[in-house]
Parts: C-alpha cells; structure tokens; sequence
C-alpha cells in the first residue's frame, strides 16, 4: 500500500494546508452558517454548546475538546464523545481545504448529542485561544495527520497541558508508522479491536512515538454482545451463485438468505482504485436491479458532486453512473444515489455490499445482511484484510444474484465486535487525572521533531515542485 506523504492513511488531500500563520480563506459554503433554530449566522466566534455528561457511571466527570477537520473524523468524534459516560465535550471543525458543507456536518452528527446544534468552525490561528479558554482535561485530535500534529504542538505547549489523545474514524489497518510520527506528541491512541492495538502497539515502538494504545469498540457500532442476522420481511429466497461459499448459500438461522428489497453499495474513496474495477461493481449492481425489478438498488453516497470528503477521488461513481445510464444499461437507470447518514438505508428487508468500507461494519451491527467484494482481492492497498476470513465475502456475481450473507460469530468477537466493559473511559479517567496534576510527560525532544516535521510540511506546499524534484534526485546520488 502506498502512504500519503501526509502519512496518514485516512488523508489523501493536501500534504499540509496552506501556511501555517495564515488563516485560510473560509470556503464559500460556509461564508454562511445556519444556528440550530434555522436562522443564519455570519459568527466566527469559537465557542460552542458545551454538552453535559447525560449519562453517568457515577465517575468524576471530565472535559474532553474534539478538533476535527472532516466529515469522517466528525462523525467518529461526536459518536464517541456521545457514548461516554460523565464527559463534558466541546467539538469544533478547524478551518481546512476539505471542511464538510453544512449537510455533510448534518449527516456526521446524527444520532448524537450533536445532532441539530451547531458546530463552530474555527481558524487554526484560533486553536491556542479556543484551548485556553475551555481548559480541557483531554484534547481529542480527531483529524489528518498534518492537523492533529498542529493541534497536539499547540496544546503540549501549555503549563499543565491536557491530555493528547487521537485515532482513526474507522478500521485502521494495517498501522501506518507515518502516520503515528504526526502524532507523536499524543498521550493515548484509540485502536478498535484486539488486532488493531497489537498493530499500533507495534508501529509505536518502530517509530519511537510512545504512548498508550486504548481499546475501544468502534462508536457508531450500538449492539449488545455478538450481532445476530435480523429476520428479513421479504420471503422470496436469492438463488445462490455458483462457488456461492456456504455462508452465503445459507444463513446461521435460516437456510438460503432472503433476496434484498434495498441493495445498498456503500463505495469508497480510494479503493478499488482502476476504473474498469468501479465500473464492474456498478454492472453487477445494474444487473440486480434489471433482474430484480420488485427490489431497490442504491449507492449510498458520502458527499454530492463538488463536496469535499477526506479522501480524494479518481472515477467518482456518480460519473460512472450517468455514463452507465447515456449509454441506457439495463438496470441502470433504476440505481437510485442516496445521500445523509447510512443509518438511514440500513432498514429491515436491506443489504449492503462494499469493497472494505467502515459501513460494513455498521451494516453488521444493526443485523443487515452484508458481502465484501472478492473479485478484486483481500490486501492491505485495498485495506479490506481483516475481512478475509469473515464469511461474508462474496463475488459480483453473488451481489447480482442478491445472495447476501452474514459473517460469522467467531470471526465477529475476534474483530471488532468484542464486549464493552467501560475501560475506554476509565483509561480517559485516569489520564484526565494525571493532568489535572501535571504529572504528564514534557516530551520537549519530540516537540522540536514535530515541529521540525510541520516546518517541511509547510515548505513542500510552497516550493515550486522542479525544485523539490530536482533536490530529491540530488539527495539520492549522494
């Protein structure tokens, strides 16, 4: 797999965003923001609803200030602040290059304590004061690497600094070393299943960024214990495909598995990557719904033509579609674009393909019957590994065919889907608690790397590219 130089797996935008001391022009959909109660706002004043613990453990409560700069990390910040228990939280959207609009904003907070609130945004120039004012016990760096490295160099700099704690918005394998070098001046790494800490906890030692790696179940993931397949209102069963593994041919608690009334395809970003690869996806899709007329085909979309989402993409599906639709292939024309948040598709009667997504994973939890592409592979560049062995994977022709499975159990405790025990917040507790009583590390070595690290971030989107080539090439002949 190739690495963004950003070094963040989860960040394919700028290297760095422009300058470092100039505050980016705020992008023209947010020139305007709209308040909670629908009326609008020129405000960039950097405060926000401070939402109180509404659920206790009968903890000492502590406060957490999120950062984030993208739909992706907002979603998995506000979901996990909402699930803790006796946490006080502050989120903000720090002016970036890829700022979510209004309506991908909307979609990352449903379902939290967020939804129908405002979010600030604010400028990077702004982090120091926004800190100092809130105080918090912990800073939650939930963004890309290069921003998470100037939020954490802001907050390290303060007398009894708070806590620094990242992770990632999703699956996080395979660990990128990069990665973790942008976070190095961080406290504590959330990682979201037993594989995934043993992973970071290993990436922490080859690239010397100590800290504690947190377990955690992902946040948007709700079920109690092992999720069960829900029973499905349709009766009409998939005819299984032929190599049809037998997860797929017949379900834990039925026999063949029942044909979707909604096909949800939930795409990615970055992968697959080739437009042929897109193309056929989109075919087996349009296949289902020219074979399966009284059934729903839709691709759940992230973001509408001209949104900005974390990762930038090559063959956006939305071309690929009205291409598909030009040159009238069957089906085609009867694939649906779905857009807000995917709790939304994820009703009974529905299944849900993709290619490694995260949203397999929600899909899961709520009982949804799910497949995991084959045809193009189980890689680390296609970060869909840990999916290898689940017994939900299945071909195109299967996802034609309608014949969606469920994974199974085993696979389901070993790989994100472990009990809860509250831990996550007792390790937020405790680090809370060590710098209410500056006993936190000053890693002042690690703080000149980082900024030595953000200074040629900064420089590479300035100098001219001949010249970054040209001393590339002079670097390796010596």
């Amino acid at each position: 797999m190739t690495i963004p130089e950003s070094g963040d797996p989860h960040y394919s935008g700028p290297i760095f965003p422009p300058s470092l001391s100039d505050v980016p022009p705020r992008p023209s959909h947010l020139t305007e923001r709209t308040r909670a109660d629908g009326q609008a706002s020129q405000s960039t004043h950097p405060d926000g609803p401070v939402l109180p613990p509404r659920r206790s453990a009968g903890l000492a409560p502590i406060r957490i200030l999120s950062i984030s700069d993208s739909e992706s990390y907002l979603k998995w910040a506000t979901q996990l602040l909402s699930s803790l228990p006796d946490v006080e939280g502050r989120v903000f959207l720090v002016d970036n290059p890829i700022l979510p609009t209004d309506e991908q904003i909307a979609s990352a907070v449903a379902g939290t304590d967020w939804e129908h609130r405002e979010v600030p945004v604010i400028a990077r120039s702004d982090l120091a004061r926004v800190i100092a004012d809130h105080s918090p016990d912990i800073v939650l760096g939930a963004a890309t690497g290069p921003i998470v490295a100037q939020v954490f160099l802001t907050a390290h700099t303060r007398i009894n600094r708070p806590a620094l704690v990242s992770g990632l918005p999703g699956m996080g394998l395979p660990a990128s070393g990069k990665g973790m070098n942008y976070r190095r001046l961080m406290d504590a790494f959330i990682a979201h299943s037993s594989a995934e800490v043993t992973a970071y906890t290993e990436a922490s030692a080859r690239s010397q960024v100590p800290c504690e790696v947190l377990l955690a179940r992902l946040p948007m993931l709700r079920s109690e214990g092992v999720p069960q397949p829900a029973a499905s209102p349709t009766a009409e069963a998939a005819p299984p495909s032929v190599g049809s593994p037998p997860s797929l041919v017949g379900g834990p608690q039925s026999g063949t598995p029942a044909l979707p009334r909604t096909l949800v395809f939930a795409p990615q970003a970055k992968v697959p990557t080739e437009r042929a690869d897109r193309e056929a996806i989109i075919a087996a899709v349009a296949d289902f719904a020219d074979r399966h007329p009284e059934s729903t085909a839709v691709i759940k979309m992230r973001s509408r033509p001209g949104e900005f989402e974390t990762h930038h993409e090559q063959h956006s599906y939305f071309e690929i579609l009205d291409d598909f639709r030009t040159r009238e292939v069957p089906g085609a024309a009867r694939i649906e674009l779905g857009y807000g948040p995917l709790s939304d598709f994820l009703t009974a009667g529905s299944a849900l393909v993709t290619v490694s997504s995260t949203a397999a994973l929600e899909s899961i939890d709520r009982g949804v019957p799910t497949l995991l592409i084959s045809d193009f592979g189980f890689d680390a560049g296609l970060l869909n590994e840990v999916f290898e062995d689940s017994d939900a994977t299945g071909t195109l022709a299967d996802v034609a065919a309608g014949s969606i499975g469920f994974p199974d159990p085993e696979w389901l405790t070993e790989n994100y889907f472990h009990p809860q025990d509250g831990q996550l917040r007792r390790d937020l507790g405790l680090l809370a608690t060590r710098a209410q009583a500056g006993q936190l590390p000053n890693r002042r070595a690690a703080l000149l790397k980082q900024k030595r690290m953000l200074l040629r971030a900064e420089l590479r989107t300035i100098t001219p590219a001949p010249v970054v080539s040209a001393y590339r090439k002079l670097r390796r002949t010596r």
